[in-house]
């Protein structure tokens, strides 16, 4: 099964505060709109915003260490959502403009987002724990 950025349906709500809203804002503003930064932008799009002090601790946000499952192996995986510039895949730093980081952001753990890899073929990406955030 493929899906592209106009044909994703069922779609989980997700919840950006106003700094990672306003920076991922500015980052796919210049960008393409194909690939990971046009999903991206559609998750801004659709994006609930709030105070970074709302957020609730279990939504995965920018800089925040995170376990989840990506439907095609049961083991997890641990990552850090970045921005572009600060992406280590050695260091478990995962680019929020990589197919992943893109569906990712703003997922609440425990729900899944069927998601479009870079062949088209979806698969089904599930935040299992979101790790406190650094003192």
């Amino acid at each position: 099964m493929t899906a592209s950025a106009h044909h994703l349906v069922g779609l989980p709500d997700i919840l950006l505060s106003r700094a990672d809203f306003e920076a991922l804002d500015r980052l796919v503003g210049d960008l393409p709109g194909r690939g990971p930064a046009a999903l991206l932008q559609q998750e801004l799009d659709r994006a609930q915003v709030c105070e970074a002090g709302d957020l609730p601790a279990n939504i995965v946000s920018l800089n925040r260490w995170l376990h989840y499952v990506d439907g095609r192996s049961e083991e997890a995986r641990r990552v850090q959502l970045v921005l572009p510039e600060d992406a280590d895949i050695d260091q478990g730093k995962v680019s929020v403009l990589s197919w992943v980081g893109a569906g990712l952001i703003g997922l609440a753990e425990g729900v899944s987002l069927d998601w479009p890899d870079a062949s088209g073929d979806l698969r089904r990406l599930t935040p299992i724990l979101v790790e406190a955030a650094a003192a």
